[in-house]
């Protein structure tokens, strides 16, 4: 039997084992009181790292193509685009934030659905593929330029103006100052300095940047206060789930016996979110859905089943949760090939993949689906280093899909979502 075959075998066993009999072990995850912390967990190995959520005002994205910038909406930081050219901004005034700041209308908010979308992107032309909202990109010279100026506030009195001036040869180079003027400080923060992390943080206040995240691909879910956007724009506490980390929700069910394979995965970082419970203000106490359960694709391959429990609110900051293996990982990954994401993903007709080969030679690329078949299967011949690879997805029926990229005996695995 060959090694595709076998691999094959393994995937398509690890969708069979039934759910009902999974072994649930329960979880207690706490935020701290107040909320202030935030937990990010992996589904295998648990709690990962509990860190303050308040010593950070930005995030730098680091991977992928969006160049994403966030704010810390948990410590209050918010963020305007303010009416003027960038070449203004020596000239700026006070005045210039009137009918602006603290106007709703204009408020940039992160997106609670994507990490791509970060409060300083919102401003984007989503029919220009190459703008970024704080800048555009330059497909000549691979930088991004700078072409916008915010307002950032970081405190009840504390607004200052900042721009990022370019993404370049994998540095971010910004400038903040008071809205005078004053306190001018000119700052950078280097992808490299961050290796294998997600996002790199930034303190405007202290004027220092943080590294305060677990390797991207050793977690799956993040504990956090973040503010979500619909049907209201207000601060929640709940979970989100990192980058291509897809989540089926299953209700109202028997939590004790239900399939994953009946329910579709959604792609959205808020797809757990926060309204798994309610406040009941005749109890002064959290009630949780019953009837509930979410199946959650780790960064490894398997499908866990979670459960919540209980809720203490904000004089803990404990998440109360049962979960277990729904489905075991089927294929064992060797870690000379390294996939650095699949971009889009989901999908709807071609995706990229990004990916570092040790080794030049001929690679087998297979798509397989839930059943554990091969849908699409090509053999490529890959050179040494990082590079990319489109995968034409155009003929894949909706659903969850494993990427295998195979060379000799070094096996690499990602998950797809197909829209």
């Amino acid at each position: 039997m060959n090694k595709i075959k076998m691999l094959v075998i393994a995937f398509a066993s690890c969708f069979t084992i039934s759910n009902a009999n999974a072994q649930m072990v329960s979880e207690v995850v706490s935020i701290n009181p107040g909320y202030t912390n935030q937990v990010f967990y992996s589904m295998n190995n648990g709690e990962l790292s509990n860190i303050t959520h308040a010593d950070w005002d930005i995030a730098f994205q680091l991977r992928g193509f969006a160049a994403s910038i966030l704010i810390n909406s948990k410590n209050n930081v918010k963020l305007w685009k303010a009416n003027i050219d960038v070449a203004q901004w020596s000239t700026m005034q006070a005045s210039d934030t009137t009918g602006i700041v603290n106007n709703p209308a204009f408020e940039l908010l992160n997106s609670d659905t994507s990490w791509d979308f970060g409060a300083f992107n919102r401003t984007n032309d989503p029919s220009n593929a190459f703008d970024l909202g704080w800048g555009t990109y330059d497909f000549v010279t691979h930088i991004v330029y700078g072409d916008s100026v915010f307002f950032i506030k970081l405190g009840a009195n504390d607004i200052r103006k900042l721009k990022i001036e370019s993404l370049s040869g994998g540095i971010y180079n910004f400038r903040f100052a008071n809205l005078d003027g004053s306190n001018e400080i000119v700052a950078a923060v280097a992808k490299n300095a961050f290796a294998g992390k997600f996002f790199a943080y930034y303190s405007l206040v202290n004027n220092v940047s943080i590294d305060r995240e677990p390797i991207y691909n050793t977690w799956d879910l993040t504990f956090c206060q973040y503010l979500t956007l619909t049907p209201n724009v207000y601060k929640v506490t709940g979970v989100l789930s990192n980058d291509s980390v897809f989540i089926a929700k299953a209700y109202p069910v028997d939590t004790s016996n239900i399939s994953q394979s009946s329910f579709p995965y959604m792609s959205e970082i808020n797809s757990i979110g926060y309204d798994w419970k309610t406040y009941d203000f005749n109890t002064n106490s959290w009630l949780i859905s019953d009837s509930l359960v979410y199946f959650v694709t780790d960064r490894q391959g398997a499908i866990w089943k979670m459960v919540f429990t209980n809720f203490d609110g904000a004089s803990t900051g404990n998440f109360y949760f049962y979960k277990g293996l729904a489905t075991p990982t089927g294929l064992i990954e060797n870690s000379t090939i390294k996939t650095f994401g699949l971009y889009p993903n989901p999908a709807n007709n071609s995706t990229r993949l990004m990916l570092q080969m040790e080794k030049a030679g001929q690679t087998q690329v297979s798509i397989m689906n839930v059943t554990g078949a091969s849908v699409q299967s090509q053999f490529v011949s890959l050179q040494a280093g990082m590079q990319s690879f489109d995968l034409d997805v155009s003929n894949l029926s909706s659903g969850l899909y494993q990427i295998v990229v195979q060379q000799g005996d070094q096996i690499q695995t990602s998950r797809l979502l197909v829209n």
